[in-house]
């Protein structure tokens, strides 16, 4: 073999190998854009407390989708009876949550009973929910600070009349929860 043959040769090998690496590159770039896509347009199921105080303070626990597409709740489980904190004796929240679709923004919510929470001394709610979306299955854990959102104080204006107390206590409300 003549010395441009050798160099053929060589340039050969080398074409090849930079095709491969070309081509594992571009495999990589795709697979990052495609996790990339996935957790921007994916489901983001969650659940906390909230505080609502228009006369007296009400607790609720939410379950909210924050992601960008549906989900289907497949298994909702909670290390309390909640029924024994529900202000129905008859009703367990979430009890029949599943297969329950739940589009982008939308909240499920339960009014909750802080006294009962309070006396049997509960700090944290632990929630497991498994949810899917297409093919996607997704499983969280949530542990929920209750005793955080109780700490909370809360003032209200003092007005003269019962009914325009309320009113006043409502409207402020809803300009807290905007900030």
């Amino acid at each position: 073999m003549q010395i441009s043959d050798w160099i053929n040769v060589v340039l050969c090998i080398l074409s090849f190998v930079l095709s491969v690496i070309s081509v594992i590159t571009v495999v990589i770039t795709l697979k990052q854009n495609s996790k990339m896509i996935e957790n921007s347009t994916r489901p983001y199921i969650t659940i906390y407390v909230r505080v609502t105080n228009f006369q007296d303070p009400a607790y609720y626990i939410v379950l909210r989708n924050f992601g960008q597409t549906g989900a289907i709740i497949e298994k909702f489980e909670c290390n309390l009876d909640l029924l024994k904190y529900s202000y129905s004796t008859e009703r367990r929240p979430f009890e029949h949550i599943k297969n329950t679709f739940i589009a982008p923004t939308q909240s499920i919510i339960s009014n909750i009973d802080p006294i009962e929470l309070g006396k049997d001394n509960i700090e944290d709610i632990i929630f497991n929910i498994t949810y899917s979306s297409g093919t996607k299955k997704y499983i969280e854990q949530y542990i929920v600070n209750f005793i955080a959102e109780t700490d909370n104080v809360q003032s209200r204006a003092n007005t003269k009349d019962k009914e325009l107390k309320i009113i006043s206590y409502t409207l402020q409300d809803l300009v807290e929860k905007q900030l």
